[in-house]
């Protein structure tokens, strides 16, 4: 390991992984991963490994890596590389356009429990940025985040008679201003985390549904899909 990076050694991270080092080196070249580092930066550089990256492919493994996988456990949860909390209204514009895991909670206290666990995949290169640019849009009233948001302020009868009050009056907003306006009343801050495919995405998120089932408003088993 090169302590002053944090990374570690093509060697070293086959050997942790249970891969033979020319397997983890092709993958590397291939795909080119977040947290896989070559140095130098040119043909011929040697490989080497955030360890962030290696502990996704601990529990998630890779195209053309045969690794026994490892469970993910707290541990490993507390491990990653989470984003700081930040307000939902800033988060979209924010987060990354890579694959992911996202957090949702309500602002006021770090103690506050998750209220939503979701990821993205790829989706075409936008991953967890499109994901919440969908939410902040107004656009996801009927999935996700947005749909639990939407279902919450529904069963509120002060903020269904605003909405009422302004039907009536003639200024009422159209659907998508309406459902954003639904998670803002939620009082919501976002973390996320990236991760190295879409499959590692759902491991991932399937973990954290699992870890936090006595809070979270979407646990409905384990996860099919990466851009729940």
């Amino acid at each position: 390991m090169l302590e002053d990076e944090q990374l570690l050694s093509l060697d070293v991270a086959a050997s942790q992984l249970g891969v033979p080092t020319k397997d983890l080196r092709t993958y590397l070249q291939k795909q080119r991963p977040k947290g896989g580092v070559q140095i130098p930066n040119k043909p011929g550089g040697n490989w080497h490994l955030q360890p962030a990256l290696l502990t996704q492919l601990g529990f998630a493994g890779a195209p053309g890596l045969n690794a026994p996988l490892v469970p993910i456990s707290d541990e490993t949860l507390d491990s990653l590389d989470w984003s700081e909390w930040i307000p939902f209204a800033q988060a979209a514009n924010e987060a990354p356009a890579l694959p992911g895991v996202y957090v949702f909670r309500q602002q006021g206290s770090d103690s506050n429990p998750p209220l939503y666990i979701g990821a993205a995949g790829e989706r075409n290169g936008k991953g967890v940025r499109g994901r919440l640019r969908i939410y902040s849009s107004g656009k996801g009233a009927t999935s996700g985040l947005g749909k639990h948001a939407m279902d919450r302020a529904l069963a509120d009868p002060a903020w269904v008679k605003e909405l009422l009050q302004q039907a009536e009056a003639g200024t009422a907003d159209k659907v998508e201003s309406v459902a954003r306006r639904a998670i803002d009343r939620l009082d919501g801050e976002i973390r996320w985390v990236t991760c190295v495919h879409r499959k590692a995405a759902i491991v991932l998120e399937s973990a954290l549904l699992k870890k936090h089932a006595a809070t979270v408003w979407n646990v409905v088993g384990v996860p099919k899909d990466a851009d729940s």
